[in-house]
C-alpha cells in the first residue's frame, strides 16, 4: 500500500514538473487603433480614437476574450491606453504602463515577470516590430505603415526561449502590409 502511495505521489510530482517545464509564453502585441487625425488632432501629440479605432478596441477585447492573458502593457498615450482598455477591463487587469526606449530590456522583464504566462502589449507603428524582435522573434518585415491597424501579432515563447511569430487580421481590414503565408494565424 506504501509502495502505491509513494509511487502515485512520484507520478503526480512528475507531471507537475513536466507541465512546468512545458509551459509556454505568450505575448500579444498590437499597434493602437485607429487615432483621430483630424486638424486639431493633428497638433495634438496624444489624439484620441476614432469612432472607428474605438470599434477597433472592442473588437481586440471581443477577439482575446478566451485568451489566457494576466497582464495588459500599454504607453501612455491615450490612443495606446483606450485601445488596451476594453481587453484589460475585461479582466479586471490594470493596465502596466511602459516606455518604449530600451526594447530588449522591456523583454526581458516581461518574460522575466510573466513566464508561462499571456500578456498583451499595445505600442505604435514604430514599436511593434521592434518589440517582436526584442522578444526573439523572426520578423516579415522592418516597419508597419500609417494605415497598418488591424495586426495581432502572437508571439508564444518555449522554456527554452525559442520564439515563433504569427499574424493575423482583426476588425474591420485596415491595412497596407501583406502578411507573408508563412507568418499567418
Amino acid at each position: 500500500m506504501l509502495k502505491r502511495v509513494v509511487f502515485s505521489l512520484s507520478i503526480i510530482m512528475l507531471i507537475g514538473a513536466l507541465n512546468t517545464y512545458a509551459q509556454k509564453t505568450t505575448i500579444w502585441l498590437v499597434r493602437h487603433a485607429e487615432k483621430q487625425t483630424a486638424e486639431g488632432a493633428m497638433n495634438s501629440t496624444d489624439p484620441d480614437l476614432t469612432e472607428d479605432g474605438d470599434k477597433r478596441a472592442h473588437d481586440l477585447a471581443t477577439i482575446l476574450k478566451n485568451q489566457k492573458i494576466d497582464a495588459v502593457y500599454s504607453t501612455p498615450y491615450k490612443r495606446t491606453t483606450s485601445t488596451g482598455g476594453p481587453a484589460a477591463a475585461a479582466r479586471q487587469l490594470k493596465m502596466t504602463v511602459y516606455t518604449a526606449k530600451d526594447f530588449k530590456a522591456f523583454a526581458n522583464d516581461v518574460l522575466q515577470n510573466h513566464k508561462g504566462k499571456g500578456v498583451l502589449i499595445v505600442g505604435h507603428s514604430n514599436t511593434i516590430i521592434p518589440l517582436a524582435k526584442a522578444f526573439g522573434a523572426a520578423v516579415p518585415f522592418e516597419t508597419l505603415t500609417d494605415d497598418d491597424y488591424d495586426m495581432l501579432f502572437k508571439i508564444v515563447i518555449d522554456n527554452n526561449g525559442a520564439a515563433r511569430l504569427t499574424i493575423s487580421h482583426y476588425g474591420a481590414p485596415h491595412h497596407t502590409t501583406e502578411i507573408p503565408t508563412a507568418f499567418k494565424q
